[in-house]
């Protein structure tokens, strides 16, 4: 069966009545261009202009709004941008998030217009993880999963653990003063209800001439409206980009599509490749991580600038790398994978660049540091084990260092303890083992200290911490 496309229903629309509802979920620059263009060809059916709203704090009022309007007027189509009302739990911890945003609760008889968002964002979160609103608010949000209190992906970016236990649990405290506080102004949000209201809207139809229109950013697959919605034909996703696993930027194609239309300006496919490098960046654990979806409305917006820089010819690669700042992310395994194999130069450009691009430069400095010294010690102890365990250098073959040596490197070491390659891959033991091979051992009986010492200088004793890691890379990642 072909993919549904907005073209396509927009095609239908010319000999069959418009639906109720429709969806149209994916990347939200292109979602939301999509759905507009839906919503635009509904309007244009029934003779009506398109009211749109953007993050709405409740669904309820949307559609009491689009009944009311039926009893005075004849057609009317709504679109709505973001409204998490469909979302899965992966993205319900950024509703968690939006919700902190509005604390602390002040002492105060009402709540502002930033609280009330804050309080609607915390019940639509509620929502999601099927808590009831109207318990008890220290009940209610003891229920929340830690791993959504500790942060969503936003927050993530800078902090990739998420928020302290301590952090957690004042967080906790203030959001069950936000919900009775929401509770005793009457708020009901993202309940139970506005589902129903919803789903009655999708089963009985609205007014003839009334359609509603919704484009997300996430939504949960398994949901019951979004799969009936997809049985109507009325759920279109246009996908999302995503990170390839050899370096490119995968699923471009729909939003360079979209941009082309709207700029009237077309990009070269290296330039494409290259915008994405400098613009977008990951989130997430890191096995299910997913492109920001902020990141590429960063890329939207770049690509527009150029295009109204390129004069009507395509933009080139050449182009990208004279006008975009590099804000992309750097792959920090690529980092240590250059040092591993004695690529000094391309270890420190990584490295400026990863710092260059930090949102949260002691944050970005300190966790590189954590793991690159990790990887320092591990190449002193399989130097050790090596010599103890008559381990021969240079085995590039990993098969056959899997099979013949990494036991040994892994072995009880002959004063006894635990040693610090137990566990280690033999992937990341054999890069590991290659690296050291290269290195001196003078060298290689000096790292602990100077992992040390290069501590010290990033935590207070340099003017230049960035100098000190670098100097580091460049002593380790000698050529053989």
């Amino acid at each position: 069966m072909a993919t549904l496309t907005t073209q396509t229903l927009i095609s239908e629309l010319a000999k069959a009545e418009p639906q109720a509802m429709y969806l149209v979920s994916g990347d939200l620059v292109v979602a939301e261009a999509q759905a507009r263009k839906l919503a635009e060809a509904l309007a244009d059916k029934v003779g009506c202009a398109v009211t749109t709203h953007r993050h709405p704090p409740e669904m309820g009022s949307v559609l009491a709004d689009l009944r009311t309007f039926s009893l005075f007027e004849s057609a009317k189509v709504v679109l709505v941008v973001d409204s998490a009302l469909l979302t899965d739990r992966a993205a319900a911890a950024d509703l968690i998030d939006q919700a902190a945003a509005g604390l602390p609760l002040d002492e105060v008889d009402h709540l502002n217009a930033k609280q009330r968002l804050a309080a609607s964002r915390l019940m639509q979160a509620l929502h999601v993880f099927a808590v009831d609103a109207s318990t008890a608010p220290e009940r209610a949000i003891a229920e929340l999963p830690d791993w959504a209190l500790k942060g969503g992906k936003k927050l993530r970016k800078n902090k990739p653990r998420g928020r302290s236990a301590k952090d957690v649990k004042q967080l906790t405290e203030d959001l069950a003063r936000l919900l009775e506080a929401a509770q005793d102004a009457g708020l009901q949000g993202f309940a139970e209800g506005d589902l129903a209201e919803l789903g009655s809207a999708l089963e009985k139809g609205l007014p003839p001439g009334h359609s509603l229109v919704l484009t997300e950013h996430s939504v949960a697959k398994d949901h019951p409206l979004v799969t009936t919605l997809k049985q109507r034909r009325c759920h279109v996703d246009v996908g999302n980009v995503e990170a390839g696993k050899g370096g490119d930027w995968q699923g471009l194609g729909p939003l360079l599509a979209e941009l082309a239309a709207e700029t009237g300006c077309k990009m070269e496919s290296a330039a494409a490749q290259e915008l994405a490098r400098r613009t977008l960046r990951q989130t997430g654990e890191w096995k299910a991580r997913k492109v920001d979806g902020e990141t590429t409305s960063r890329f939207a917006g770049e690509y527009r600038k150029l295009a109204s820089l390129s004069q009507g010819r395509p933009i080139s690669r050449q182009m990208v790398e004279e006008v975009v700042e590099d804000r992309g992310e750097e792959d920090v395994w690529k980092i240590l994978d250059a040092v591993g194999n004695g690529r000094a130069e391309e270890a420190l450009r990584r490295f400026r660049r990863m710092m260059s691009s930090s949102q949260d430069i002691m944050a970005t400095r300190l966790s590189f540091f954590s793991l690159f010294a990790g990887f320092c010690r591990q190449l002193t102890a399989v130097a050790g084990m090596a010599r103890q365990a008559k381990v021969p250098a240079g085995v590039r073959n990993y098969n056959q260092f899997k099979s013949r040596w990494a036991a040994a490197l892994q072995g009880s070491p002959p004063a006894g303890g635990k040693n610090p390659l137990t566990g280690l891959h033999p992937f990341r033991l054999h890069r590991a083992y290659l690296a050291a091979s290269r290195l001196d051992r003078d060298l290689l009986l000096q790292l602990p200290w100077r992992i040390l010492e290069t501590e010290f200088q990033i935590k207070g004793d340099s003017t230049d911490p960035d100098a000190a890691i670098a100097q580091l890379l460049v002593l380790v990642s000698k050529p053989s």
